[in-house]
Order: structure tokens, then C-alpha cells, then sequence
């Protein structure tokens, strides 16, 4: 079949979103070569988005027309799918429904979460239209999707309950531990730290800054840690501002903590490393699930994790983190103070981790892809690869 990978174009400063791509078309890439099937990237744009310049794939540019009369497939609205005579689409992206709304084509949608139907009192899945816009989405993609691809059995079961698709078309794959954790050079950087103002004995909460990510808890959690355990630990913050951080600053204002909250806003890639191997621990309190990459790049990097336990925290991470009530910040500062004084404890997170991180590579999710292509092809060989041979009519 030929395949178009539809996706959308922003920066890497986005977050999951785009390192969950990368890896994604990474692998593919390792696996396409065997693989029957000819693949190229659509999405608008002139040029293919800089955070994909290690892909070698052909780029397809997506320019809507408008026309004067409906036309009889969505596709006729864009010039370059009709030419390029796709037999498959898949979106890698939820949003990139948005970007390529063709549901003449069969094609394969992706849901990374539905949080905005589990906890739809959060800003960022309600305001400005966000959550009618999700639920659109949605609705007029899976209900016709050949293929629904899941992050988890858990997120599988959420697809079913809140879309009502069959079953049979919903495939759970698990999102891949990023593949620079799992490579990364391990020698020491001992510049990092001291170059953004961190010393040593802290804990680490890479997240961008949106309400659901919960940065208020650990706020309470440092607090508690000083009052009542004499623990006077620091927490270090990155990731880009999404709203949510003048409160933040404000809360630690109140709090008394502005000498033991460090922000270092987005950081490179050998930074993040180093933030992961050097911290106490990596502290994820976020309220959205049914999966998070941080908890796998811990892993991977040998850093112990305590994080969330939400619906498919423990599908996700089994024992190789201590999963703790995102409610309760005196359950996180136990926790803390048990990782920091139980070394047994540590090390064996931290093996169990590494171990958990290997379960899920970029390799095995291409793999698992790949049999879903092949799988649709003894379907999709039932009709001319061009739909102007042939005029079906209608059951």
C-alpha cells in the first residue's frame, strides 16, 4: 500500500506530542525497509518541520482548495491527495484531524488520552471551546477509523466505553521509552548543575505548566518536607509556560519557597539527561493519564520515579515506581523521605526501572504498526487503488 503519515507542524517545545512522533517515524524508519508498503509525511507547510530532518521520507505539502461546487470526497479539496493516490492515511497525531480532515480515504486515527471526557473541569480541556472541539474531533474520526491506535489496554477501554467503537478496531500500543534516554551518553556533565543555578539533593518535575500537571502539590509536598521531616530539598521545574505559571509563582510566593523552587524553562536534550541522572528523584503528580513519557525516560536513565496513581499508572509502570494518591501531598513527602532513606528501596527502583524501560522501545511499536498495515492490506486489496476506475454504488 502507499501510506501517508499525517502530521502536524509545530516545535519541539510542545512537549510529548513531538517526541512521541519522533520516535514513532524513528522507528519506522528502522523497520520500512522490509516492510511492503511505501510511506511518505503529509502535513501543511512548504518544507518538512525542522524536528524531523532525520526522517527520510518524502514530504507532502497540503493546500486546501475551495470550490465552487461540493465535491463528491474530501479529498478533491486537497490537489496533492488526489495526485499522490494514497490507498491508507494515518494520523500519528489526535489533532492532525484538524490539519487533514479526510475520511474518504480509509485511515487510522491515534488517541494519546480522553481526559477531557474523565476530568472535564480542567481549563485546558473546557475553555475557549476546547472541550466541544475535542469531542467533534473525536466523534467524526474514530466512528469511521479503520484502526484506533491506544497508548494502553487502559486507554483502549476508555475509546470503547466513551465512542462506542467495536472493539476489534481498537489496538493498544504502548508509547515507546524515548530513544535518547535509552542511548544516552552517561558520562558526567559536571558543568550542567552549577550553569543553571541547581545544587546538589533535588527533585526533578520536567512538565509543561498547565493545571492538570498538579505543580501545586509539590509545592505542599516541599513544604511538608521541611515542617515535618527536616528534609530541605529542592524542586526543579522545566518545560514551557502553557498559563499556568504566574499562579504557580504566586503559590510559592505565599509559601515561603522562592529559594527552593528552581525554573530552567526548556532545556536540551543533554541538560534533561543530566536533570534525570543527578536528581533525588523524578516527582510526576499529574492528573491526566493513561500514560506519560517522563516516568520511561526515569527509567531509562536510572533515575527512581514516584508518580500518579491514576488509570494506567500501574498498566504503565507496574512496580518500578512508587504510585502515590495526586491528592495527598503528605503521602508524597512519605514518599520522598522513604526512597531518600531506604537505599535498598532506591536500588531497587531504579533496576526495575531500567528494566521497564527496555519493555517499550520505538522498534517494537514500528513493528506492531507495521502488522496493522499489513493486516488492513488483505482488506484494502479489494478495490482499485484509484477510485475514479470505478463508481460503486451504494448498499
Amino acid at each position: 500500500m502507499k501510506i501517508g503519515i499525517v502530521i502536524f507542524t509545530d516545535d519541539a517545545q510542545i512537549g510529548g506530542g513531538i517526541t512521541y512522533i519522533q520516535q514513532i517515524l524513528q522507528g519506522l524508519m528502522k523497520k520500512a525497509a522490509a516492510s511492503r508498503h511505501t510511506f511518505c509525511l503529509v502535513g501543511r507547510g512548504e518544507l518538512k518541520p525542522a524536528y524531523l530532518d532525520d526522517i527520510d521520507l518524502r514530504w507532502v505539502t497540503l493546500r486546501r482548495e475551495e470550490l465552487a461546487e461540493p465535491p463528491a470526497s474530501d479529498a478533491e479539496y486537497y490537489p496533492e491527495i488526489n495526485r499522490e493516490d494514497f490507498d491508507l492515511l494515518c494520523y500519528l497525531h489526535p489533532w492532525s484531524h484538524w490539519v487533514c480532515p479526510i475520511r474518504d480515504i480509509p485511515y487510522f486515527s491515534n488517541v494519546w488520552d480522553l481526559q477531557h471526557r474523565l476530568q472535564p473541569f480542567f481549563p485546558e480541556v473546557t475553555s475557549f471551546g476546547e472541550f466541544d472541539r475535542r469531542e467533534g474531533m473525536y466523534r467524526r474520526a474514530l466512528q469511521r477509523a479503520a484502526c484506533i491506535i491506544a497508548s494502553n489496554e487502559v486507554g483502549k477501554q476508555e475509546i470503547v466505553t466513551f465512542f462506542q467503537v467495536a472493539p476489534e478496531r481498537v489496538h493498544a500500543i504502548e508509547h515507546p521509552t524515548p530513544a535518547f534516554a535509552l542511548e544516552a551518553d552517561l558520562s558526567s556533565d559536571a558543568d550542567t548543575l552549577p550553569r543553571l543555578g541547581i545544587d546538589k539533593g533535588y527533585l526533578f518535575y520536567p512538565a509543561q505548566f498547565w493545571p492538570h500537571k498538579n505543580h501545586i502539590l509539590l509545592l505542599l509536598m516541599l513544604q511538608q518536607l521541611q515542617k515535618e521531616h527536616g528534609e530541605d530539598l529542592k524542586l526543579v521545574l522545566t518545560g514551557s509556560d502553557r498559563g499556568n505559571q504566574v499562579y504557580i509563582r504566586q503559590k510559592i510566593g505565599e509559601l515561603g519557597l522562592e529559594e527552593r523552587v528552581i525554573f530552567v524553562g526548556f532545556v536540551s536534550q543533554p541538560d534533561l539527561i543530566t536533570l534525570y541522572r543527578k536528581a533525588v528523584a523524578l516527582v510526576f503528580p499529574s492528573f491526566f493519564g493513561p500514560e506519560n513519557f517522563p516516568p520511561l525516560e526515569a527509567f531509562a536513565l536510572g533515575c527512581p520515579v514516584i508518580a500518579s496513581n491514576v488509570a494506567g499508572a500501574q498498566e504503565q509502570m507496574a512496580d518500578a515506581a512508587l504510585l502515590v494518591d495526586p491528592t495527598k501531598p503528605e503521602l508524597w513527602s512519605r514518599a520522598v523521605v522513604r526512597l531518600r532513606r531506604d537505599r535498598r528501596l532506591r536500588r531497587s527502583l531504579v533496576a526495575k526501572g531500567k528494566k521497564r524501560a527496555l519493555k517499550f522501545t520505538r522498534e517494537d511499536f514500528a513493528k506492531a504498526l507495521l502488522h496493522l498495515f499489513d493486516e488492513f492490506a488483505c482488506y484494502r486489496r479489494t478495490w482499485p487503488s484509484s477510485e475514479d476506475k470505478i463508481k460503486f454504488v451504494a448498499l
